[in-house]
């Protein structure tokens, strides 16, 4: 366990979790809520990982210097033939490390034997994903830099060996054949590079370009001619690739049409059939992507769609990229969000309304994003942010219920106090026989003073769920006034113990 730790060091102040539901999404990519805990790795839940026990652990590689020991591309592509993939690596000379996902993709591992940056992992990473045919996939670490003053954390991954090779989340050798989780351990040394082999990993331009079916077309639509069109999704994905050799060969789409029509459907579609189709898109206005029915919506990408010469939405402003959302469940909550790789902190209101968040980003980030429709914002860009947030619980000291606690304890303790009853019209609190009264007003006015950012209303509601301090709302009678007052149990003063250390004086 101890050599597994070392192995897979991250953020030392913070780590994940994700609760599965046992629900898939239509890419087969397992459905579950990810969280993140603001704490040092307890030793338990490394043992627990290893044997298997739900839920497993994820760890963020990034580190509050902005640096890492490892780092991963996360290939989420469920029919993946292993072994060529292995070999392809292989092929390239590439120094990561494949291993099996929890989903049955891959993730391939860079380790180092020290630590270096976050940027210098992050781009390496980019390059081979690219090489390998992966333009796009999910880097770890996804940020280079995390806003640790203003309580971001980053974002983690699922470490492999839940459940040791039981589990299917293994390593596997430069042929695509399954590592024992000891095997790995013994060999890490001979696969974890210095920072200096990291800068000489070089991929030529020749070997980053990559053949697309259908160029600069949808993303869908190629990854659909990679993988095959499934059985009762050939007449839906042949209408979508005439959409696309319309636009592409206005000219002689029409031949297109009948040439990738033998070329990636299996089998293909009758001519009758294929003749009818093109002539329902040769209609003015029936000649739009049809994104939201099978196979497309299951591979959909708006966001990089959109990127598409040929794809939708292109003609319009475009969205820099937009990717990794956290929320920090404080309150107010806190979101953090990568635009362009740069690291920004939203509020609610901002990350909701497209015209706010535009100007959130243009502050912090120097970055012009155009404001689409707000239909469009939640749609495209939000919800699919949404399903891949991850949650991080504040500091316990932050928790609203603590926090009113200590207000309501500076308040009735540590301020002057009333010396009769009516001197809490004075805004003052009056303790009597083991309790304590204060106008709400007068408190709420005073938790303002001291940043406490929560409603009347609200806070009214959390009072009353002090249990063993609140005890109800009462009427006075003060100076001929009969206001309402909050009747809580009284606090106790705590003072604290000086050390009984002696210190030996300076002769000096």
């Amino acid at each position: 366990m101890e050599q597994f730790k070392k192995i897979f060091e991250g953020n030392n102040s913070a780590y994940g979790q994700l609760i599965l539901t046992g629900e898939t999404t239509d890419k087969g990519k397992a459905v579950g809520k990810a969280f993140i805990k603001r704490e040092a790795i307890p030793d338990q839940l490394w043992q627990d990982h290893l044997e298997g026990k739900d839920p497993a652990l994820g760890v963020i590689p990034i580190n509050e210097n902005n640096e890492c020991r490892w780092g991963c591309v996360d290939v989420d592509e469920y029919k993946l033939d292993h072994k060529k993939l292995a070999a392809s690596i292989k092929s390239h000379k590439f120094p990561l490390v494949m291993f099996r996902s929890k989903s049955g993709g891959a993730h391939l591992f860079l380790f180092t034997s020290e630590f270096i940056t976050a940027t210098l992992m992050q781009a390496k990473l980019k390059v081979m994903s690219e090489a390998l045919g992966f333009e796009g996939s999910e880097i770890f670490p996804k940020q280079t830099e995390i806003l640790v003053e203003r309580g971001d954390t980053g974002n983690f991954l699922n470490l492999p060996y839940h459940g040791g090779i039981r589990g299917l989340r293994y390593a596997m050798d430069p042929e695509g054949n399954a590592i024992s989780l000891e095997d790995f351990c013994n060999n890490f040394d001979n696969l974890a590079l210095t920072e200096e082999q990291v800068h000489e990993i070089v991929v030529t331009k020749e070997v980053v370009k990559k053949v697309e079916a259908f160029k600069d077309g949808p993303p869908c639509l190629n990854k659909l001619a990679a993988e095959g069109f499934g059985d009762g999704s050939r007449n839906n994905g042949l209408f979508n690739i005439a959409v696309y050799h319309k636009q592409a060969d206005p000219d002689s789409w029409e031949d297109k049409v009948m040439e990738s029509n033998n070329k990636y459907m299996s089998p293909p579609l009758g001519f009758q059939e294929v003749k009818q189709l093109m002539g329902s898109i040769g209609k003015r206005g029936y000649d739009k992507y049809r994104c939201k029915d099978q196979p497309i919506c299951g591979v959909c990408n708006p966001a990089l769609c959109r990127t598409k010469k040929f794809g939708v939405g292109f003609e319009e402003e475009q969205m820099p990229a937009l990717e990794t959302l956290s929320k920090m469940n404080s309150n107010p909550p806190q979101w953090f969000l990568n635009v362009a790789g740069k690291r920004v902190e939203l509020k609610t209101e901002q990350l909701h309304n497209p015209n706010l968040f535009a100007i959130a980003v243009l502050d912090q980030a120097n970055v012009i994003s155009p404001i689409p429709k707000a239909k469009d914002w939640r749609e495209i860009y939000l919800k699919p942010l949404m399903l891949s947030l991850q949650e991080t619980e504040p500091l316990e000291s932050l928790n609203p219920r603590n926090q009113i606690e200590n207000l309501l304890y500076d308040y009735t303790v540590h301020r002057s106090r009333a010396r009769t009853k009516e001197d809490i019209l004075n805004k003052t609190a009056w303790t009597d026989e083991g309790f304590t009264y204060f106008r709400m007003e007068d408190f709420y006015a005073f938790a303002k003073r001291n940043n406490w950012e929560m409603d009347k209303i609200k806070t009214g509601n959390l009072i009353k769920q002090l249990k063993g301090i609140f005890v109800e709302e009462i009427r006075m009678d003060l100076k001929n006034q009969t206001p309402r007052v909050i009747k809580i149990k009284s606090m106790k003063e705590y003072k604290p113990e000086l050390s009984n250390i002696t210190y030996q004086e300076s002769p000096f």
